[in-house]
């Protein structure tokens, strides 16, 4: 009897041992994952050393991937990067002008453009991890991030705002979350427009049937400084309906970015 109910205690202590293994290795996976990021920030708390852990697991896999990479392959993606970045330069010519003509134009109406008070941020789960079109950032109230805040790619891409802040974590709520809808303007029309999200970075908006476009238009947020947060791919509309549904994409693409900049208000 002794033997049986020693048996019975050492099997129970297992099962319990089992138990916290696998709720102990569930509660990583989602933290890894980014499930928490609507939760409290309790386990915000404990989830920021996992997504830092992450990180820098993830970062020192592609860089020693890519040190293994064929020549001809480095030689096609360093031909690729040239040419775009020759087609980049061209488009920073003619958005300078633009630019530079828009600032004297202000100046000479007594308006000057307003400073940002931007700080850098670590990304720790990017959309691939985290619900829906929503990053999660290593900073908070610790310096002042506040709900509301922009959050950039660099310094004049704006990419969507702080949703919830915690102590040393926050999370952004990127414009093409599904759903969102972000008021906008048309470049070349002055219009105004309403960009819904679709999620994955991607966008759609209806215009009037007779509103000219083309497609790689900027669409703009109306600040004092207009900045760039879509650009036009294609319309899936026919010539017969009254109004066009436009798709768009972001500039940015957010699984490629490691740093992002808050704009603290």
């Amino acid at each position: 009897m002794i033997h049986q109910f020693r048996d019975k205690k050492q099997i129970a202590k297992k099962r319990k041992l089992v138990k916290n293994i696998i709720f102990l290795i569930g509660f990583l996976l989602l933290s890894v994952g980014g499930v928490f990021a609507y939760t409290s920030g309790a386990l915000h708390f404990i989830g920021r050393p996992i997504w830092k852990a992450k990180t820098a697991v993830v970062d020192n896999i592609e860089s020693k991937g890519y040190i293994f990479r064929s020549k001809a392959s480095v030689y096609k993606d360093n031909a690729n990067l040239l040419n775009e970045n020759a087609q980049l330069k061209i488009s920073m010519i003619d958005y300078n002008i633009l630019k530079d003509e828009n600032l004297k134009l202000k100046e000479l109406f007594g308006r000057t453009t307003p400073t940002k008070d931007l700080v850098l941020s670590s990304i720790l789960t990017k959309p691939n991890f985290s619900p829906y079109d929503t990053i999660i950032i290593d900073i908070g109230t610790n310096l002042g991030v506040a709900v509301g805040d922009k959050v950039y790619s660099d310094v004049v891409t704006p990419l969507g705002e702080v949703s919830a802040v915690y102590s040393d974590t926050s999370l952004v709520t990127l414009y093409s979350n599904p759903g969102q809808v972000t008021e906008a303007m048309m470049d070349g029309t002055n219009t105004s427009v309403e960009l819904v999200g679709r999620g994955g970075g991607n966008f759609e908006m209806t215009i009037p049937i007779d509103l000219p476009y083309t497609n790689g238009t900027f669409v703009y947020l109306p600040n004092f400084k207009p900045e760039v947060v879509a650009t036009i791919e294609e319309v899936i509309s026919s010539p017969n309906d009254p109004v066009k549904k436009v798709l768009l994409r972001s500039p940015v693409n957010v699984q490629s970015l490691k740093w992002v900049f808050v704009s603290r208000e």
